[in-house]
Protein backbone atom coordinates (compact mmCIF):
# COMPACT_ATOMS: atom_id res chain seq x y z
CA UNK A 1 0.00 0.00 0.00
CA UNK A 2 2.39 1.97 1.12
CA UNK A 3 4.69 1.81 -2.25
CA UNK A 4 1.78 1.87 -4.55
CA UNK A 5 1.21 5.62 -2.54
CA UNK A 6 4.82 6.82 -3.01
CA UNK A 7 4.44 6.11 -6.83
CA UNK A 8 0.78 7.23 -7.29
CA UNK A 9 0.94 10.49 -5.51
CA UNK A 10 5.27 11.52 -5.76
CA UNK A 11 5.26 13.27 -2.69
CA UNK A 12 3.13 15.43 -0.21
CA UNK A 13 0.20 15.76 -2.23
CA UNK A 14 -0.65 19.56 -0.33
CA UNK A 15 -0.29 22.48 -3.51
CA UNK A 16 2.88 23.28 -3.15
CA UNK A 17 4.46 21.04 -1.18
CA UNK A 18 7.61 19.27 -3.10
CA UNK A 19 8.21 17.41 0.14
CA UNK A 20 9.14 13.89 -1.53
CA UNK A 21 8.18 10.47 -0.74
CA UNK A 22 10.23 9.68 2.54
CA UNK A 23 8.95 12.36 4.30
CA UNK A 24 5.35 11.47 3.99
CA UNK A 25 2.90 9.45 5.70
CA UNK A 26 -0.10 7.76 4.38
CA UNK A 27 -3.31 9.61 5.06
CA UNK A 28 -6.83 8.29 4.99
CA UNK A 29 -8.50 10.65 3.36
CA UNK A 30 -11.92 9.29 5.15
CA UNK A 31 -11.33 8.19 8.40
CA UNK A 32 -11.11 4.43 8.90
CA UNK A 33 -13.74 5.32 12.24
CA UNK A 34 -15.65 6.83 9.76
CA UNK A 35 -16.11 4.07 7.45
CA UNK A 36 -12.75 5.00 5.24
CA UNK A 37 -11.02 1.75 3.37
CA UNK A 38 -7.61 1.32 4.37
CA UNK A 39 -6.80 1.48 -0.03
CA UNK A 40 -4.90 3.40 -2.66
CA UNK A 41 -8.62 5.38 -3.47
CA UNK A 42 -9.10 6.69 -0.06
CA UNK A 43 -5.08 7.02 0.68
CA UNK A 44 -2.94 10.40 -0.19
CA UNK A 45 0.99 11.00 0.91
CA UNK A 46 1.04 13.99 2.97
CA UNK A 47 4.43 15.57 4.62
CA UNK A 48 4.02 16.22 8.53
CA UNK A 49 3.62 19.38 8.24
CA UNK A 50 0.28 18.83 5.98
CA UNK A 51 -1.12 15.99 7.95
CA UNK A 52 -0.73 18.02 11.13
CA UNK A 53 -2.66 20.66 8.71
CA UNK A 54 -5.43 17.69 7.66
CA UNK A 55 -5.93 17.03 11.24
CA UNK A 56 -6.51 20.36 12.40
CA UNK A 57 -9.17 22.12 9.70
CA UNK A 58 -7.03 21.59 5.73
CA UNK A 59 -8.79 18.97 3.30
CA UNK A 60 -6.79 17.70 0.52
CA UNK A 61 -9.37 16.01 -2.07
CA UNK A 62 -8.51 14.15 -5.41
CA UNK A 63 -10.21 15.27 -8.69
CA UNK A 64 -11.30 12.95 -10.97
CA UNK A 65 -8.58 13.35 -12.85
CA UNK A 66 -6.18 12.02 -10.27
CA UNK A 67 -4.84 15.93 -9.30
CA UNK A 68 -5.17 17.49 -5.99
CA UNK A 69 -6.81 20.03 -4.26
CA UNK A 70 -6.05 21.73 -1.08
CA UNK A 71 -8.46 23.80 1.00
CA UNK A 72 -8.18 25.96 3.83
CA UNK A 73 -9.97 25.68 7.22
CA UNK A 74 -11.87 28.78 5.89
CA UNK A 75 -13.03 27.07 2.49
CA UNK A 76 -10.66 28.86 0.29
CA UNK A 77 -8.98 26.96 -1.87
CA UNK A 78 -5.00 27.17 -1.76
CA UNK A 79 -3.62 27.26 -5.80
CA UNK A 80 -0.20 27.94 -6.60
CA UNK A 81 1.07 28.70 -9.82
CA UNK A 82 -1.00 28.82 -12.72
CA UNK A 83 -4.16 26.69 -11.85
CA UNK A 84 -0.80 24.24 -9.98
CA UNK A 85 -2.10 21.91 -7.04
CA UNK A 86 0.31 19.40 -5.95
CA UNK A 87 2.62 16.88 -7.45
CA UNK A 88 1.91 15.87 -10.94
CA UNK A 89 -0.06 12.68 -11.47
CA UNK A 90 2.31 10.28 -12.04
CA UNK A 91 1.19 6.72 -13.76
CA UNK A 92 3.00 3.22 -13.86
CA UNK A 93 4.11 2.37 -17.10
Amino acid sequence: MRRAAEVHDGGCVSAGCAAPTWWCAVHHLLAWIDGGTTDLDNAALLCERHHTKVHHGFRVERRPDGRWRTWRPDGTEILIGPRRTGPPLVTAA
